[in-house]
This record gives C-alpha cells, structure tokens and sequence, in this order.
C-alpha cells in the first residue's frame, strides 16, 4: 500500500473516532444537565409539599378522622334503634369501618411521623459497587481538578447532586453521571473496535437522557408540581391560595365536629 493511501484511511478512521467522542461528550452534558433539572424539580416539589402539609395535610386529616366518627356514630344511632345489644353494635361498627379506620391512622402516621430510632443513627454500609460509582465521579468532577471559571461552577452544581446520591443509595443517579467516560486503552483497540465501543457508550447515554425527560415529564405533570404552579401562579396576581384553601378547610371541620358533637350526645342518652 502506498504511504499516501494509508493516511487517507487513518484520517477517515480519526474523523469518526472524532465525530463519536463529541457526540458522547455533548450527549453526556444533556444527561448531567438533565439530572441537575430532575435535582432541582425534586427539590421545589419537597419544599412546597412541607408547606403544603403545615398549611392544609392536617385540615384534611382531621376532616377524615370527623367524618369517620360522625358515619360511625350514625351508625350506632341506627343499630339501636333497631334494637341491636351494645356488643353487637360496637361489633358491627368496627366490622363496617375496619378499612377506613385503617386509612385514617395510616394517614395520621405519615403526617406526624415518630422520631428516628437509635438504629437510624448507625446506617448500614454502603455496597462497594456504590463506593466505587462515588469515588470514580468524586474524581472527575472535583471543582479544585479544573481552572476553567465555567467548568468550576458546574462541577459545584454536581458534586452536592453526587453526595446526596452517594449518600441516599441512589445508585441509578450516580451510573448515570458515570456514562461518557471512555477506557483508558481505547487508543490500543483497532478502529472497529473503537467504533463499536463508542457507538455502545453513545447508546447509553441516549437512552439515559429519554429515561430522565420521561421523569421531568412525570415531576411536572403530578399532582403536587401542577398545585405547586397554581398556588405560585395565585400568588402572582395576590391571591394566597394555600390561606384561603386552609379557611376554608377549617370552617368545615368546624362544622363537622358540631354535627358530630349532636350525634355523640344523643348516643349517649341513649344508653
């Protein structure tokens, strides 16, 4: 072969290594801008669920836990009525809203949760695949391993991301970060089996960047992002939605509990 020849085909060969290595370094910032945007959803929604529940979750429990007691109670009324022994009514009734009560109290739980047990002081090791996902991203986006101004900024960005999955088990978040990275030897390997490497590495990253749009499709169409918008859309022409949604909730458990109060008394005087 002429020498001429054999640089045509290792250029030829380097433009497509070339082409592939862009097309995984630009896909793989879509996939860490993508996560960083999943980061940053996942935080609005959990900061706007705690205000949610010190504004409304206990109205609404409460309402539940009223209107439970109040069917229960109507119950009774109409079981003696009917004649039916005191065992038989208090059998019936708790027969009647087992499931119910059980909903109740499962809800009361969520919204007034115990303290932590000694055991969650002392978490459990963590696996080492997890250990090695951490130190090989820990490693490549260090802000203190780069001197470029905007590189450090978005290293900073990731590396509170990192820990937090690190720390959480969440291992999905830390492989994702970790696609893109191409092997050391990958000069040693002969064209083909460059290609084919690359084309894997890039197929990767595709699907994880189609995985985490489906998930900011699924943050932003829940229940809790979509009131999220209304109460901040609210906000914005002054109208404080979460208030007049909590008074709202109040006057009704209010009168809730006065019906209840009536049918409680006139139990008791039938006994």
């Amino acid at each position: 072969m002429k020498p001429t020849a054999l640089v045509h085909v290792n250029t030829i060969n380097d433009k497509e290594t070339d082409r592939l290595l862009d097309a995984i370094e630009a896909k793989r910032e879509q996939v860490e801008e993508l996560t960083l945007t999943i980061e940053k959803l996942k935080s609005e929604v959990d900061v706007f669920q705690h205000q949610y529940n010190a504004h409304i979750s206990h109205y609404y429990l409460e309402l539940d836990k009223v209107e439970l007691e109040t069917k229960e109670y109507s119950l009774r009324l109409q079981l003696r009525r009917e004649n039916v022994s005191e065992e038989e009514i208090e059998a019936r009734v708790e027969s009647c809203f087992r499931a119910s009560r059980a909903r109740v109290d499962a809800h009361k739980e969520i919204d007034d949760p115990q303290p932590s047990s000694q055991e969650d002081e002392h978490p459990a090791p963590k696996p080492k695949n997890l250990q090695n996902l951490y130190r090989k991203l820990a490693k490549r986006y260090h802000p203190d391993k780069t001197v470029d101004t905007k590189e450090q900024h978005r290293r900073k960005q990731l590396m509170p991301l990192i820990n937090r999955a690190y720390h959480e088990h969440d291992i999905q978040t830390l492989e994702r970060l970790s696609l893109g990275e191409t092997e050391p030897d990958i000069s040693e390997k002969t064209a083909a089996e460059k290609w084919a490497m690359l084309q894997t590495e890039l197929r990767s990253l595709n699907r994880a960047a189609s995985e985490l749009r489906l998930e900011i499709n699924r943050l932003k169409t829940g229940r809790t992002y979509q009131l999220k918008q209304q109460v901040e859309n609210a906000k914005k022409a002054g109208t404080d939605l979460l208030s007049g949604l909590a008074k709202d909730l109040e006057r009704k458990v209010k009168a809730s509990r006065s019906h209840l109060t009536r049918l409680i008394n006139m139990w008791h005087r039938t006994q």
